[in-house]
């Protein structure tokens, strides 16, 4: 008996139900409720930009038809296998039907194109996502592990959305950043504040049986926490790790191998003027280990701002961060005492040491004058800087959460036909002894001297003396018979260089540049390694600006004639296994390039084609949803309570007696959680005095007893009767135009 009267409103005439025939709602209609309003935000906001207006609205009815079938189809006792396995067949068939509509050439036609999407878009995210849902849901009710799977859906549709802001991508997603920058505020923060707010939502999604009060305070405590963060971190600075083709070139990448060096057998290397990390970025470790990016999306390090027109010679502009010369057993690497033409500190306006300066080593009639400001995104150990820079000053950083430095720069670039070199001896008188040796030196390994000595012998007579002819005969020797690629690595090797240059000739750029440097060496011209960025301005928009990704990251070989200074002296190698290089993100470059210029929107303020926030969008969304889910609570509230007149008669004291609780939880006079129907009864007796009569008539007919339908409907009548008399009118008033009513009946 007491499982019987436990199921209440639900008993029938069989007395042999189990308990998993009607189970009891694990979680609270308000928990539900809450949970329902997440991932209606969370699972739209991930499908606006995927389909149309018309697969939201199929998005969001099958979100809300999933929560309610899911609620239904577990109080009703459907087994777990039976849920999950209705759930998915459903989400397959719709999706199988989704490709068929959107494939089918006679429905295309049938419908039109437009008609064919919409229907499809309908499919798929309408019958799919609710067997999903469905699936989801019931298992989240069947035990408290499954809800698990909804947090983590919520935060996956949130994390999705945003997901190229983690590249340091500030322009995306569109709609949100556009809005965000075109009113002055910083999209990464927001995003901040909505994270911690997503987590503590989240944990939310675990709740059970928490009354509608403590629900929602608890979803206004996530939020209210998320916003006391946005004004919290408003000065803090997230910085992602950017990798550099294994070049190590910014801090955190040095910091990393550097600590991975130092724990290497317990002990740091001794001899710490090697490269640090991948190809040579920096003081410890060997070049040719190697640490790429693999992501499909490389993050941006630098933003330069040109001053002038510029045209880089065969279209790539070269950014040099460090340069290497000091012979090292095997590799190239920093030295600290002839390389002072290379400026490796940064400039400080606080400490009033104002312009760095480098040491003349450029002869300005062979070089053409570019002034740049650069603002780095990503921390770099030394400054990086348009080769050759000469100078470097101070800038104010316009954006601290942006840029981790600003500074100008005055670069001297080789102007002019190279043609204008020859003729000119790569070491100048004036170098002392120590100075031509530290230039020349190269691995004892007389296959160095060898190869090159083949190379030029063949050089026309007239330039057989001339030190530039025979560095571009070397180049081009590497570039024709050398292989592009990241696959050939060459750690085993003693000497990496010598198993690429005379070993298979696959490698990468630090394999190119090594090589050219010591075979440039051994005819006796003066050269060394350089590490930056390398590029290509084929790529970008053709504005002002020029964005910088890690994948630029590059080392090539420089050399020095007499009288004109070091000249870029790179490696193009005709065959590569490599794919293409990506498009420079135009939109991004143009925003990040007018936030340089202290423009806190980026540029989007008065952008005219800017896409605003779709606050109108969303209103009429949320108008639109709130009022088809008042609609169906009327339409729930009128079925209730016409069902008892229309109804069968096997079940009729069950919907008589749910229509009369509906009417006193109209007026909010219900029943409490462990209080008996009979004790209820009694204690709403001054209001309704027949409630008992109708009471005892639905337990008698729950138990199999029979009732008479006709007494059952006199018994109703008299309780309507009785509610109008001791219920004031305006208080009935207020309980008819109340829609959720009967959502808490008991």
């Amino acid at each position: 008996m007491t499982a019987t009267t436990a199921n209440g409103l639900t008993g029938g005439a069989d007395p042999q139900r189990t308990d998993d025939a009607a189970k009891r709602p694990s979680e609270s209609r308000a928990v539900m409720g809450v949970k329902l309003l997440m991932a209606l935000a969370a699972l739209l906001f991930m499908l606006r930009p995927l389909t149309t207006t018309a697969g939201l609205v199929a998005a969001a009815t099958a979100i809300v038809a999933a929560f309610v079938v899911a609620r239904w189809a577990y109080t009703r006792g459907m087994r777990q296998p039976a849920a999950v396995v209705g759930g998915v067949a459903f989400s397959g068939l719709a999706w199988l039907l989704s490709n068929l509509v959107r494939d089918a050439g006679w429905l295309a036609g049938l419908l039109g194109v437009e008609g064919a999407i919409i229907a499809s878009d309908v499919l798929l995210f309408g019958g799919a996502l609710f067997g999903v849902l469905f699936t989801i849901r019931f298992l989240a009710q069947s035990g408290r592990l499954f809800t698990v799977i909804e947090a983590l859906l919520i935060v996956f549709s949130v994390v999705y959305t945003f997901s190229d802001h983690r590249h340091l991508r500030l322009n995306q997603p569109r709609f949100f950043s556009d809005w965000a920058l075109s009113n002055g505020i910083d999209p990464t923060v927001v995003l901040m504040g909505m994270g911690v707010t997503i987590m503590l939502l989240a944990l939310v999604m675990f709740m059970r049986r928490q009354g509608g009060l403590k629900a929602i305070l608890s979803m206004l405590f996530a939020i209210i926490v998320g916003v006391g963060v946005y004004l919290y971190i408003d000065d803090d600075k997230v910085q992602p790790a950017v990798l550099t083709n294994g070049l190590g070139l910014t801090s955190d990448e040095q910091s990393d191998n550097k600590d991975s060096q130092s724990n290497n057998d317990g002990q740091s290397d001794q001899n710490n003027d090697g490269p640090s990390g991948g190809n040579g970025g920096g003081d410890g470790d060997s070049p040719y280990k190697q640490n790429y990016d693999n992501s499909d999306k490389p993050k941006p390090v630098a933003v330069v701002a040109f001053h002038d027109d510029y045209e880089a010679p065969e279209g790539i502009l070269y950014f040099r961060q460090q340069v290497k010369s000091k012979f090292n057993e095997t590799h190239l690497a920093a030295d600290g005492t002839y390389d002072h033409d290379v400026i490796d500190v940064f400039p400080q306006a606080a400490s009033g040491s104002g312009p760095v300066a480098a040491a003349p080593s450029q002869n300005l009639d062979f070089h053409k004058k570019v002034p740049t400001s650069v603002y780095l995104i990503a921390q770099h150990p030394q400054p990086v800087a348009l080769t050759h820079a000469t100078e470097l000053k101070p800038l104010d950083n316009p954006n601290s959460r942006v840029f981790t430095a600003a500074y100008g720069v005055t670069s001297h670039v080789l102007a002019g036909d190279m043609r204008r070199l020859l003729g000119r001896p790569s070491v100048p008188d004036e170098w002392t002894d120590e100075q031509r040796a530290h230039y020349l030196a190269v691995p004892d390994d007389p296959r160095y001297e060898a190869l090159s000595d083949i190379l030029v012998r063949d050089l026309d007579p007239r330039f057989r003396d001339d030190q530039l002819m025979k560095a571009l005969v070397i180049k081009r020797y590497l570039e024709k018979e050398g292989y592009y690629t990241r696959t050939e690595t060459h750690t085993d090797e003693s000497d990496p260089t010598a198993s690429f240059l005379f070993g298979s000739l696959r490698g990468y750029c630090v394999h190119f540049a090594h090589s050219a440097a010591f075979l440039f060496r051994s005819q006796g011209i003066a050269s060394r390694v350089a590490v930056g960025y390398a590029v290509d301005t084929r790529k970008r928009s053709g504005g002002s600006n020029l964005l910088i990704y890690g994948s630029a990251a590059h080392a090539w070989p420089e050399i020095h004639i007499a009288g004109v200074g070091w000249v870029t002296f790179d490696i193009y190698p005709e065959q590569s296994d490599e794919p293409p290089t990506q498009v420079v993100d135009q939109d991004l470059e143009s925003l990040l390039g007018e936030m340089a210029r202290e423009d806190p929107t980026g540029g989007r303020a008065d952008d005219p084609n800017k896409s605003p926030f779709p606050w109108l969008t969303i209103l009429w969304s949320i108008i639109g949803l709130l009022g088809l889910l008042l609609l169906t609570s009327y339409g729930i509230k009128i079925w209730r309570r016409l069902k008892p007149r229309f109804g069968s008669d096997s079940g009729s004291h069950v919907w008589t007696l749910r229509a009369a609780l509906d009417r006193l939880a109209d007026v909010g006079i219900t029943r409490e959680h462990g209080e008996t129907r009979e004790r209820f009864a009694a204690r709403v007796a001054e209001t309704t005095p027949s409630l008992a009569a109708l009471t005892s008539a639905n337990l008698s007919g729950a138990l199999g007893r029979g009732t008479d339908p006709r007494e059952t409907s006199r018994i109703y009548d008299a309780v309507s009767s009785e509610f109008r008399d001791n219920v004031h009118w305006f208080r009935r008033l207020l309980g008819n135009l109340n829609p959720i009513g009967w959502a808490f009946t008991r």
